[in-house]
């Protein structure tokens, strides 16, 4: 099986009405490939993700709205900073004098710095679509793993998305393992489509946006939404993320899903694709980067970051680097020198010195009215 370190029969594409590949569908096995065809069904729908990198990790480092919106009754900007290296493992040690943060270009004066761990509150939002449906022990797995490396004082919640979104596990202490383990052991299972923005919506809405604190969603899909009519949109899931003022972090299977694609020449997609024109192809692909686009702007735009696991076996260590990033923040307050006027969007930017460091946050945030 294969992941990246970023589903019957007849189906219209532009227009003309395809009849192939019906009965391979009546063959299970080939559950995990489904997602190729139900492409098909969604090439109408219009994709505006901006473009991003393809590197292994990508930083997030061009926010929109975020977790360090001003509070009510408070004037205070709270500002979380991930500091790496160039080869992308974090940075310790640095000193409050290192940090220098400008709003609006103006310079501001650092009220608090803090190094200690700042509890969360974390929803593992899980795409269980036929996609995925032969690696879901292995994503159990790698969730426990970053459930074990939280700490004391988080909280989380578990949801998944398919043919509906479901919610797997309401907040509970990151402790109580035995609670989390059979949320995903027993209540997370699969289905056919993916209702990815209806899933990251109410992720928001109805989880990140009814607790205090630091709020972080942890999403791991292809990012390829299936579902017809009824959902939210990829705009409405993202204002739901900045409401809530969550940071998403995500786990992205895109390439996999391209690799697959690429693949068609043989094996189990020759009876599949067989008879589709490369043009046809060409934007299937398309379809596939236009959804990475879509995951790396979620994660830039909340100040998150997002990873490519190239093989199963990169899955664990993807959610053991979140939760060390979570671990090892810096946690900056400032208060604006100029008074804050409700509504108002007011662009950040934060230096570490000397320099050299790749620079994890938000890039601004919006005052609370």
């Amino acid at each position: 099986m294969l992941f990246a370190r970023s589903f019957f029969l007849s189906f219209t594409l532009s227009g003309v009405t395809y009849d192939k590949g019906l009965c391979v569908l009546k063959d299970l096995r080939l559950r995990y490939s489904l997602k190729l065809l139900i492409l098909l069904l969604i090439l109408p729908h219009t994709f505006t993700g901006q473009s991003g990198c393809r590197a292994q990790v990508c930083q997030a480092s061009s926010a929109v709205d975020a977790e360090d919106v001003v509070r009510v009754r408070t004037d205070e900007v709270v500002v979380p900073v991930s500091v790496r290296d160039e080869r992308g493992a974090p940075v310790n040690g640095l000193t409050g004098d290192q940090f220098l943060i400008y709003e609006n270009g103006v310079r501001q004066e650092i009220r608090s710095f803090n190094r200690r761990r700042v509890p969360a509150n974390i929803v593992l939002l899980l795409d269980a679509s036929g996609s995925v449906f032969g690696e879901m022990s292995l994503i159990r797995e790698a969730a426990k793993s970053f459930v074990k490396n939280l700490l004391e004082g988080d909280q989380v919640s578990v949801m998944q998305f398919s043919d509906r979104v479901e919610l797997l596990q309401d907040w509970v202490a990151a402790t109580d393992w035995k609670t989390i383990s059979k949320a995903l052991d027993w209540r997370y299972h699969g289905g056919e489509r993916t209702t990815f923005y209806e899933g990251l919506y109410r992720a928001a809405r109805d989880q990140a946006g009814r607790v205090k604190g630091r709020r972080i969603i942890v999403l791991l899909t292809d990012g390829v939404d299936t579902a017809q009519g009824g959902g939210a949109t990829f705009a409405e899931a993202l204002e739901a993320v900045r409401g809530a003022e969550a940071t998403v972090y995500v786990v992205s299977l895109t390439a996999s899903l391209r690799r697959e694609l690429d693949g068609r020449v043989g094996g189990r997609f020759r009876a599949i694709l067989s008879g589709i024109s490369p043009g046809q192809v060409a934007r299937y692909r398309k379809i596939i980067d236009e959804a990475e686009k879509h995951l790396i702007e979620i994660a830039e735009r909340t100040g998150g970051r997002i990873f490519f696991p190239h093989e199963t076996a990169d899955l664990i260590p993807a959610y053991v680097a979140i939760a060390e990033e979570l671990r090892t923040q810096y946690i900056l307050t400032y208060v604006p020198k100029k008074s804050l006027s409700g509504g108002e969007w007011r662009e950040l930017k934060v230096l570490v010195l000397p320099g050299g460091y790749e620079i994890g946050t938000r890039a601004g945030f919006r005052v609370s009215r």
